[in-house]
């Protein structure tokens, strides 16, 4: 999470400025991100999900899951071999 963090909030990758193009690298740089993310749902599913039940939580998790998955499908962001595991 922190290696994603620094990503999103690296100015070179993510440009704030109006005009300012994107990187050449930056699909590729996206896509890791969104493998890594997805790789974190994984892991709340499989380890935690339990303790989500038991906070009422799992409809929220879920809805966000489903948001992502939707999102990296439609623009084939993550391979569909990297989404077996759910």
């Amino acid at each position: 999470m922190e290696w994603v963090e620094s990503q999103i909030n690296d100015e070179n990758l993510f440009p704030v400025q109006v005009g300012k193009p994107f990187p050449k690298n930056y699909m590729s740089v996206a896509k890791k991100i969104l493998k890594r993310l997805f790789r974190v749902f994984v892991h709340v599913y499989i380890h935690h999900f339990d303790k989500l039940l038991a906070i009422g939580a799992e409809a929220h998790v879920n809805t966000c899951y489903k948001h992502f998955y939707y999102f990296v499908t439609e623009y084939s962001l993550i391979d569909k071999k990297e989404l077996e595991p759910l």
